[in-house]
Formats: C-alpha cells, structure tokens, sequence
C-alpha cells in the first residue's frame, strides 16, 4: 500500500530532509516513520547491538512532525530514497511526500520506547554531550586501524560508546554522539527522562532514545 505525507510549510519538509541526511551519515540504513492523526514520528537508527554478546546500547535519534493532513501508518523505508523523495517535493514545491517502498524491519525498527511513567533526572548541558561525542569519535579513530574486521571495530564502537559521560552516570556516552550527529544541540541543557532500560534526551531540535544493553538506567 502507497502512503503519502503532507506537511504544513517549506520549512517543515527541509527540517525533515536535513533531519535524514544527518542520520544517513552516521548510518546508510532506514528509518521508521509512524503517522498517527496529524502528526509524524520519525525515527533512526544511531547505534544498536549487531549479535547475542554485542552490549552496544541502542540509540535512536527522533524528530516529530506536524501534517497538514490526518494519516495513520507505521512504515520503514529506506532513507536514501526518503531524502530523495523530500528533495522531489522541494523541487516541485509541493507540500505532499509520496513515501518509497518498504523494506524489511530492522532489529532496532521493531523497538517502541514506551509512552508512559518517565521520570525526570537532572539535566545535562550541551557543552558536556558536545565533548563527550567529540572524545568517543577520537577514542574509536585511535583505535580502530583500517584493517580491523567488523565484529573487533563493533567491541571497540561498544567500549566507547556505552561508556557514561562524564558526571553523567546514566548517559552512555552513544547518546551525546546522536544528540551531536543529529543536531539536536544548542545553546540550552538537554532534559533527561528514565523508565526502565530507557533514557531520553530532549531538545527543541528532538529527542535521543537510549536502551540500555546492560538493564536499568
């Protein structure tokens, strides 16, 4: 079945493009998209484990969209043909984005952080997430020589970023590598919410979702 999205201005289309080529960087994979009424979750794929034993912790980058028009669908499609289908609708200066094809679930895709019973925890500032994904992205370079194979490059991406950030217990330092890949970092403290083996990080620009590998947070 074909699905279609209508958003209510320009601006609101470029955020989500700009929102999905940020994504693409970090990961060349899909993103889940979840209408319901007028408005739009749109998920990524930061960090997520890739095998029994990988405790890389599951991140996920999240912006929320509001459409000129009511819709109900829970899609994954791939963000390369997303990007391009976004650049289509500027192009033709239309409002209305005809979604690609879907493809199969990812691990990660089928994961829906819970609506109900977070609690808030103290805020972090931008300038700590900042370095803290600044210091993992050094950390990983330094370790990982070109001739690593996938499944060592995976241990060593798990060591760094499921480390907490600095005076942050809770944070896994994967978390502030979203925040900052995304562009979800301004001059404000991010909030933070738990429940369970979740964490989220909040801003005006969106949201990070953390599910701990390891149990509670």
């Amino acid at each position: 079945m074909a699905f279609t999205m209508t958003f209510t201005s320009d601006n609101a289309r470029a955020d989500a493009k700009v929102f999905c080529e940020r994504a693409v960087r970090v990961y060349d994979g899909s993103a889940r998209l979840i209408a319901t009424g007028d408005f739009l979750q749109a998920y990524v794929g930061v960090l997520f484990p890739r095998g029994l034993l990988d405790q890389t912790p599951t991140v996920l980058g999240l912006r929320v969209f509001a459409l000129a028009a009511s819709v109900e669908f829970d899609v994954v499609v791939p963000l390369e043909s997303l990007i391009h289908r976004l650049g289509t609708a500027a192009e033709r200066n239309e409002l209305e984005v005809a979604l690609p094809a879907e493809v199969a679930s990812l691990a990660w895709a089928a994961i829906t952080p819970p609506r109900e019973g977070w609690r808030r925890r103290l805020g972090v500032q931008a300038q700590a997430l900042s370095e803290a994904a600044a210091t993992g992205v050094g950390a990983v370079a330094a370790a990982v020589p070109e001739s690593i194979g996938e499944s060592a490059l995976q241990k060593v991406r798990a060591q760094v970023w499921g480390a907490p950030v600095a005076n942050h217990a809770r944070i896994p330092s994967g978390a502030a590598f979203a925040a900052d890949a995304l562009g979800f970092l301004g001059d404000q403290a991010m909030q933070v919410h738990t429940v369970g083996p979740w964490l989220r990080l909040s801003s005006k620009a969106g949201y990070v979702l953390v599910k701990n590998a390891g149990g509670s947070l």
